[in-house]
């Protein structure tokens, strides 16, 4: 956790290293209809320790985050949904 003039802040670094290769991979794996539940699953049980990083993240910025306000940050399943979303709107762009 890095410390600025007392002020404490979540590390601004990439969650997920290589984010764009691996999303391509479990859809070219898996095939372009794949849903959301499925992508979430697979994301977990291929790349655990990208999942770990969400909710490591996730919960940094809610315990920093002071009471009352949203986090910065959504839900480490709906951080997936967005990935998803974004993905398969890039595919049916093409």
């Amino acid at each position: 956790m890095n410390v600025i003039m007392g002020k404490k802040h979540v590390v601004k670094s990439q969650i997920i290293k290589d984010k764009k290769d691996k999303i391509e991979k479990i859809f070219s794996d898996l095939g372009k209809s794949l849903n959301l539940e499925e992508f979430i699953k697979t994301f977990k049980e291929n790349y655990p320790e990208d999942w770990n990083s969400i909710v490591k993240r996730y919960k940094e910025h809610k315990k920093l985050s002071k009471k009352g306000k949203k986090y910065p940050m959504p839900e480490p399943d709906k951080y997936l949904e967005n990935i998803y979303n974004n993905y398969i709107g890039t595919i049916s762009d093409s």
